[in-house]
């Protein structure tokens, strides 16, 4: 059911850039009156510390591209890059140092930057960068909530016996 829903919120952050045709360009070009941003739409990313969920992190990721070829390529190519992303972000915690009050901005950055290059064409992208990062929930509730669970026994209790017909 997690995952089912994991799934509709990506489906719903994508949907938009297909109800307009695609990408908008942002309004700054680069020096040379050539843009090479592609910017993605939101990505949801699960804060986890030793596989218990904490909270949500909603990040937009805005890619520099080598040159406006790869531009266009990409921006083709977003659902790829989305899915692609999505994935590394599902596969290990995004928590710096296992602390789900913060991110790890540096090493997310170098891990998603791999993954879009490796989607496209290594080299395709110069730089990656977060506009908009959103944590939901507020991390310390959520610790006072883990300390306030009464402990879990480490053995089910047998079950009662049924009743003989």
């Amino acid at each position: 059911m997690r995952f089912a829903s994991i799934l509709l919120a990506a489906a719903l952050a994508v949907a938009p850039a297909f109800a307009s045709g695609g990408e908008k360009k942002p309004s700054g070009a680069s020096l040379g009156g050539e843009d090479t941003t592609v910017e993605l739409p939101m990505l949801v990313a699960p804060v986890t510390v030793n596989d218990r969920l904490y909270h949500y992190a909603y990040m937009r990721v805005m890619l520099d591209a080598k040159d406006s070829a790869t531009v266009e390529i990409a921006r083709n190519k977003v659902p790829y890059i989305m899915d692609a992303m999505l994935r590394e972000l599902h596969r290990a915690s995004i928590a710096l140092n296992g602390n789900p009050e913060e991110i790890d901005g540096e090493g997310l950055k170098t891990r998603l930057l791999a993954i879009a290059n490796a989607t496209i064409g290594e080299g395709s992208f110069k730089s990656l960068k977060f506009r908009d990062t959103i944590q939901t929930d507020d991390p310390a509730l959520n610790a006072a909530a883990a300390a306030s669970e009464p402990p879990q026994d480490p053995e089910p209790a047998a079950p009662d016996a049924a009743p003989a017909h």
